[in-house]
């Protein structure tokens, strides 16, 4: 087969303007959970397995609601006990007014002539004086100013000290007011409202869990007219009996699943974009042994059949139409290789120290004693081969293979002499690929 483009089968952060634009318009199809999502009154959130495009149905809501609300996306690596909150020491509110300051700054530089209501309101150009002082610091407020100044020849005006308009961050009489007036001075910039965006993954909400208990346990400090929430949550016993107690009936969950039938629609319209409309189904490609293997490889990874899933199985199968697949064991199936070359191209092993295990790709392997410190000093060996570490684990050489034998049981997708992860030769020893720190 002739080659093919990968960019349909991209995130969207690695696509160029024009390809995200041709995927929207080529690839992307909506479906009436997403939908709902979409033109959901109130706070919302998106729940689905992992690889059933939970952040994908968060971008389509922003590309919806994007020119109407200014959107703020709040990462977890912002929340309060994480190593990068914006306000360190201080709870969410805090952190998600940094976020707002940092928005309604942007939106004044990039389209000054929004500020016009703003100046007009003594009251509001004194928030909008606290908000950026507060949480950017006076010289972000300063630099507002003079570009204002410049470009719209108006004048913020800039008290000469510091005037701590809301003090606490816990208080529910001052939470209520930070929240009211920074809905008011946004909707002065032309929004209808604020939508504050909380994607998570599972091995994020599983970091994070008591900060987003936390959060959603004060979702009713966001029950304002002008506010919000969009929230991309993973499918699992914790979110139901643990994170969605917590919000206390605040939050509207739509469960995000596919029909087969749908998940083969979005694959082919990926096929088509990638191939100029030469290939339509995955049956084009490929026997049914591999798609029956590929159904199963699935159900271990997500325990269902996913979109995203399907999605990398179908750019595995290009890629092998269009350059073929070399192994050395030749004692191989052609439906193992494969099953080797996908898990080389879409699954990537990840530490989680914290659970004592490894994430290969959506899948959580867990693993104990002297197999995880093996596992442990072949990430900290970054790929490369280091006998010495792997020696003050195992004691000796027959020890280090037993226990590397026992992790490939694990982690290994196809038994045999091809590995996709552990690797050795004789003169080097043992070292990682196909992973990630």
């Amino acid at each position: 087969m002739e080659s093919y483009q990968r960019w349909p089968f991209l995130p969207a952060t690695m696509r160029t303007p024009e390809q995200n634009r041709q995927w929207w318009e080529h690839c992307f199809q909506v479906t009436l959970p997403v939908e709902n999502f979409a033109n959901a009154v109130g706070s919302t959130a998106v729940i689905g397995q992992q690889g059933n495009g939970k952040t994908t149905a968060l971008d389509y809501v922003m590309s919806q609601v994007g020119g109407q609300s200014l959107l703020v996306r709040y990462p977890s690596q912002n929340w309060p006990h994480s190593p990068r909150p914006k306000m360190p020491g201080k709870g969410h509110i805090s952190q998600i007014m940094a976020l707002v300051a940092a928005g309604v700054v942007h939106v004044m530089e990039t389209e000054p002539g929004r500020y016009t209501a703003v100046q007009t309101n003594p009251l509001q150009q004194e928030f909008l004086c606290w908000l950026v002082e507060k949480y950017l610091g006076r010289r972000n407020l300063v630099r507002l100013a003079y570009r204002l100044q410049q470009t719209r020849q108006t004048t913020l005006a800039v008290p000469e000290q510091f005037n701590e308009v809301y003090a606490s961050d816990e208080d529910e009489a001052e939470v209520w007011g930070q929240i009211g007036e920074s809905a008011d001075l946004v909707q002065a910039l032309g929004f209808k409202h604020i939508a504050l965006l909380i994607d998570l993954n599972e091995m994020e909400m599983s970091d994070h869990l008591t900060d987003l208990i936390s959060l959603f346990s004060r979702l009713d400090l966001l029950e304002h007219p002008g506010w919000s929430v969009r929230a991309a949550l993973p499918q699992t016993d914790v979110t139901r009996q643990q994170v969605l107690h917590a919000v206390n009936g605040r939050l509207h969950p739509i469960r995000l699943e596919y029909t087969n039938e749908e998940i083969q629609a979005i694959v082919s319209r990926h096929l088509q974009a990638a191939t100029d409309g030469r290939v339509r189904t995955l049956e084009m490609l490929t026997d049914t042994a591999v798609l029956a293997r590929a159904r199963q490889e699935l159900q271990v990874l997500y325990g269902t059949q996913t979109l995203a899933g399907w999605l990398n199985w179908a750019e595995t199968l290009l890629n092998l139409a269009a350059t073929g697949c070399e192994f050395e064991d030749a004692a191989l199936s052609q439906t193992d290789k494969v099953v080797l070359t996908y898990y080389k191209r879409h699954m990537v092993l990840r530490l989680d120290e914290g659970k004592q295990g490894v994430w290969r790709g959506p899948q959580y392997i867990p693993l104990e004693g002297q197999p995880f410190e093996l596992m442990k000093k072949l990430f900290g060996a970054r790929g490369r081969p280091s006998p010495d570490a792997l020696f003050q684990v195992a004691g000796s050489v027959a020890n280090l293979n037993t226990l590397a034998n026992r992790l490939r049981e694990k982690v290994e997708p196809v038994k045999g002499k091809t590995n996709v992860y552990i690797q050795n030769r004789r003169e080097q020893g043992y070292w990682l690929e196909n992973f990630m720190i």
